[in-house]
């Protein structure tokens, strides 16, 4: 009976941690976006900047950092557009949108995003001070 009794105990520690090793990944955020809501520290390979157009037979963003010159970023089909939770294509982006994200490279070399945030879309800022 002693020897069933262990056996148990060891099953029930062996799943229990097995159970917890499981749920201790990056499952909660699946779903989520990865830039954060209203950044007040850039994030490293992050870009804040105001649109100023988007050309979509080219596949590129034209921007207006706060500081600094002009700059071009390209996107590709799978890039994200998050605006209020929501999931929008780049092609809704207008001029005036003020937007979060994250950069990386594309084959060859130049600045490239997968994630944009909307921070401000140049529709509510209209509503709001008018």
């Amino acid at each position: 009976m002693n020897l069933i009794n262990r056996a148990a105990s060891g099953l029930t520690l062996a799943l229990a941690l097995m159970v917890s090793a499981g749920c201790s990944g990056n499952t909660a955020l699946v779903g989520r976006d990865t830039l954060p809501a209203r950044a007040t520290q850039p994030v490293p390979d992050e870009l804040v900047a105001t649109v100023e157009r988007v050309n979509t037979a080219s596949s590129e963003i034209f921007l207006r950092p706060t500081s600094g010159r002009s700059r071009v970023i390209t996107y590709s089909a799978e890039t994200r557009v998050m605006f209020r939770g929501r999931e929008y294509p780049v092609s809704r982006l207008e001029s005036g949108d003020v937007v979060a994200m994250q950069l990386g490279t594309d084959p060859r070399g130049n600045p490239h995003t997968h994630l944009i945030r909307v921070q401000e879309s140049a529709g509510d800022w209209a509503q709001r001070h008018n």
